[in-house]
């Protein structure tokens, strides 16, 4: 085979793979995970590290470590982007290939004491479009035959602008996604406010019929059966029709906001935190049962009162209860494991708690689910994470608006979870003013 051929065959079999991928593009994690892939490929690499710029904080996050047994071993930490030879790649645009002694790369010593990799070599590039900022870096190690060298930086070079544009591609259709959501969102929202807008106009004029026919019916002497079905219409008004109708239009208005950028406004009140959750517990039970998850409560009714809007605690836990169910059907559906629809035994728990610590006051869910790899902890936590579960599906627009929600509040969240164990959500809500 000729030189030129056979320098240029792994170049060109490179990217067709990364012009694939780019039609094939799905979320922006899944494209970098096989963005990476491509890289360690296309030069024959061992293994690899993905990091992605992000501007608000002047860091590269580590996102994918390969291959996955390596990555399982490692804690991932993100790195300032100006730090050692990914920041001088980083600002600098030009791909780096480093060699070390006998012994690895001294400043890679915790890398081999967890995972029993020595980094030999390794080659460090920028993933970019030429002519445009970095979208992050690429960190190659121990080339499998030999070491990196020149040929490698003009593969590299060409496929990181090939996957480049995959990852904008991927960022562009998960944008779309979510715009087209806030828009439907919007849309019904907006529609629904102005009929429950109607609604609760209407109320106090309802209020005053009722007040008017119990004193017509007092002067006349009316008794019996017709005061009866009064006082159940009077119930029925003061229970349901009242405070549901106002829920309805606060929660039509809340999503509007939320779709339309607004600042929320919660409508502040003092009440314990055990009522509210209480409350969308009941809306949650028929999915528990549907799906076999076993949905438990230890609420502390004695607790001091916070300032909340119930709507947004309700919401809230809604959604951390939603997706604690999802999780536990996903550990059962990749065990196999399955329950009679008329057992009584359940595929898992999920735990719905509320409790005083120190001055603050916690909700906190827990479920017995899959868990959650630290990669998506952190997106969740930055409002980027679509769905985790393979059996469902979402934008990320939920977990987006519980950070919105929870911002409203002043309250703060916390994750705590273990791959195989489950997942713990806690928001932790600040003392009564």
């Amino acid at each position: 085979m000729p030189t030129l051929l056979r320098e240029t065959s792994p170049l060109l079999e490179a990217v067709h793979m990364a012009a694939q991928k780019l039609s094939e593009a799905g979320d922006v994690d899944a494209v970098l995970k096989e963005v990476l892939q491509i890289c360690m490929d296309a030069v024959g690499a061992s293994g690899g590290t993905v990091y992605l710029h992000d501007p608000s904080t002047h860091k590269l996050r580590s996102l994918h470590v390969l291959p996955e047994d390596v990555s399982n071993k490692l804690q991932r930490l993100d790195i300032p982007d100006n730090h050692g030879v990914a920041g001088r790649v980083f600002h600098g645009h030009e791909a780096i290939i480093s060699r070390f002694p006998r012994g690895g790369n001294p400043e890679s010593r915790q890398i081999r004491e967890r995972s029993g990799v020595t980094v030999r070599t390794m080659i460090t590039l920028a993933l970019q479009i030429h002519g445009m900022e970095p979208l992050g870096v690429i960190q190659l190690i121990n080339k499998q035959t030999g070491e990196f060298n020149e040929t490698d930086k003009t593969v590299l070079d060409t496929v990181c602008d090939v996957c480049a544009l995959a990852v904008n591609h991927a960022r562009l259709m998960d944008r779309r996604a979510q715009v087209a959501s806030l828009e439907s969102m919007g849309r019904t929202a907006h529609d629904l406010a102005n009929k429950a807008g109607v609604l609760t106009t209407f109320l106090p004029d309802f209020e005053r019929n009722l007040e008017a026919l119990r004193g017509v019916l007092k002067i006349q002497g009316v008794r019996g059966e017709a005061c009866l079905h009064l006082d159940m219409l009077e119930s029925t008004f003061r229970d349901v029709f009242a405070p549901y109708s106002d829920r309805v239009y606060r929660y039509a208005r809340m999503i509007n906001d939320l779709a339309a950028g607004k600042q929320l406004e919660p409508k502040i009140q003092a009440m314990t935190l055990a009522k509210a959750v209480e409350d969308a517990i009941g809306y949650m039970q028929p999915q528990s049962r549907r799906s076999q998850v076993s949905l438990e409560m230890d609420l502390d009714y004695q607790a001091e009162e916070v300032d909340v809007d119930d709507l947004f605690v309700i919401r809230i836990a809604e959604n951390l209860v939603g997706n604690a169910i999802k999780a536990v059907v996903e550990r059962a559906d990749g065990e196999e494991r399955f329950v009679h629809v008329d057992s009584d035994e359940t595929l898992g728990r999920v735990i719905v708690r509320t409790y005083a610590e120190g001055k603050n006051h916690v909700l906190a869910v827990e479920d017995e689910g899959v868990g959650i790899p630290p990669r998506k902890v952190r997106q969740i936590m930055e409002g980027q994470a679509a769905s985790e579960w393979h059996k469902s599906s979402g934008s990320g627009l939920g977990t987006k608006v519980i950070l919105e929600l929870t911002k409203a509040l002043n309250a703060e969240i916390q994750i705590r979870s273990k791959l195989g164990e489950g997942t713990t959500f806690k928001v932790i809500f600040p003392p009564k003013r």
